[in-house]
């Protein structure tokens, strides 16, 4: 297990992948800031400076109550030192392991647009998750496939 001493990688990136959340929104998030309960997270300020609160699918919550120390007060994703861990070179590590140098973590956030437009979520809603104000802020976010479009061609035209 390349992640055998800070065991929060699977966590972070479920919760980054489901939530569409900034790398920085999550690095700042405290375990007062998790509803347990309710299935959500809330960011006290996001890029566009307002708060906003996630919704946490079924199998996050799970993954966050793998990880000790649950204190209201205390980083999620803290290191050692009660810090946000820099996990940059964690990430390159696990990223090569897999057979997929080079990915950045903010793909998560353009990863999560892309499965919601392919589940057929409007961009409104996609708008929303991700906490985005205009139209082309969103769009940027929905990465179509071939099979998509070939769906939605076959769908007007036959």
């Amino acid at each position: 297990m390349l992640d055998a001493r800070w065991r929060k990688l699977p966590a972070l990136i479920l919760v980054a992948f489901h939530t569409g959340l900034r790398i920085g929104n999550l690095m700042a998030l405290r375990w007062g800031d998790v509803g347990f309960d309710a299935r959500t997270v809330s960011v006290a300020k996001t890029k566009n400076g307002q708060p906003m609160v996630s919704a946490l699918s079924e199998r996050a919550p799970l993954e966050l109550k793998k990880i000790p120390g649950q204190h209201p007060e205390a980083l999620v994703f803290a290191g050692r030192t009660g810090r946000a861990f820099h996990f940059r070179r964690l990430w390159e590590r696990v990223c090569t392991e897999a057979g997929l140098p080079g990915r950045n973590f903010h793909q998560l956030r353009h990863g999560c647009g892309s499965a919601l437009a392919q589940a057929g979520v409007g961009q409104a809603q996609i708008m929303a998750v991700l906490g985005h104000r205009t139209l082309s802020a969103s769009a940027r976010y929905m990465h179509h496939s071939t099979d998509d479009k070939r769906a939605v061609i076959e769908k007007a035209f036959g």
